[in-house]
């Protein structure tokens, strides 16, 4: 088997366990709180990542600076407190098929906050299709926000998740330049799942007892989604270009619906079908000098 071909296979199995997030979280509604889920599966999704974090570091003699470690705070809070709490708040008060539509449109914000933290260019296909992919939003979840009540919460919970997750990206994406991605995602894990601990103790919320039947969810939140799919996802696009990378939130809001529609019933309605149509649209064009199935690297690999 090739180098690419195991790159490929790593990615299938990234977007598999991505997919489940939010059917799995949605089960664990009413039963633990969304703090203390971040709190676990991030902490113990760090530590699984941590030995291969601590690994690179010493093979490539890398030294952590205050300015590094100060970066690595504002990276653990925007992903774990803010982005992930909030993700978690909106599918406790909406559902998962929607939480996964909404929150796979997190690319859109990438390219807004790259153009305030990392000064890029908007050209006007990324503003173009930037306006394609509210519009798809719009259509995905019109109707609730003609219902109000908690439904209009939820949905605004998800997209600060989205906007919140486009800033993790991006302060990401400047961390790399120095360090790689698994020493960005274990220390920013173990970081901003620790920075989660005094609201835990303010709440009075507890921080690792769990009721005996969430625990499976728990298990596997924290081990397949958290370490193992974000370690798969590592290996995957060290083996592929970041185009074939980026295909991971493509496909995960359909194949969330479909585990959605299987395992908690919930109705893939027309107005999902099309809003989540028109947001990968929106999408593709914002990322069109990116996504190149077959570039000449990959290309020359298969060779």
């Amino acid at each position: 088997m090739t180098r690419l071909n195991r790159g490929y296979i790593y990615l299938i199995i990234t977007v598999l366990f991505f997919s489940t997030y939010e059917v799995v979280g949605r089960t664990l509604t009413g039963i633990v709180n969304p703090v203390q889920i971040n709190f676990i599966r991030f902490f113990i999704g760090g530590l699984i990542l941590l030995p291969i974090a601590i690994k690179n570091i010493k093979s490539k003699n890398l030294h952590i600076t205050l300015q590094d470690f100060t970066l690595l705070v504002f990276i653990g809070l925007t992903n774990v407190v803010f982005s992930m709490s909030f993700l978690q708040i909106g599918i406790n008060m909406t559902s998962a098929s929607l939480s996964a539509v909404i929150f796979s449109s997190n690319p859109l914000f990438v390219m807004i906050a790259a153009s305030f933290l990392l000064n890029e260019k908007l050209n006007p296909a990324k503003i173009y299709g930037l306006i394609l992919g509210v519009i798809g939003l719009g259509i995905v979840f019109y109707k609730q926000l003609m219902s109000g009540g908690n439904h209009l919460i939820g949905i605004v919970f998800l997209v600060l998740s989205s906007i919140m997750y486009g800033v993790y990206t991006v302060l990401g994406k400047k961390f790399t330049v120095k360090y790689d991605s698994v020493v960005m995602n274990s220390l920013s894990f173990i970081i901003g799942s620790l920075l989660l601990i005094p609201l835990l103790l303010y709440n009075k919320y507890p921080i690792f007892s769990l009721p005996l039947k969430a625990i499976p969810q728990m298990l596997y939140l924290t081990v397949f989604v958290t370490g193992i799919a974000y370690y798969t996802y590592f290996l995957g696009l060290s083996s592929v270009n970041t185009g074939v990378g980026s295909m991971v939130f493509f496909a995960k809001p359909i194949l969330a619906s479909i585990i959605a529609a299987i395992f908690l019933s919930e109705k893939i309605t027309i107005q999902l079908v099309i809003g989540t149509i028109v947001i990968l649209i929106g999408i593709l064009i914002v990322q069109r000098d990116n996504i190149a199935l077959f570039s000449s690297k990959d290309a020359d690999e298969e060779m």
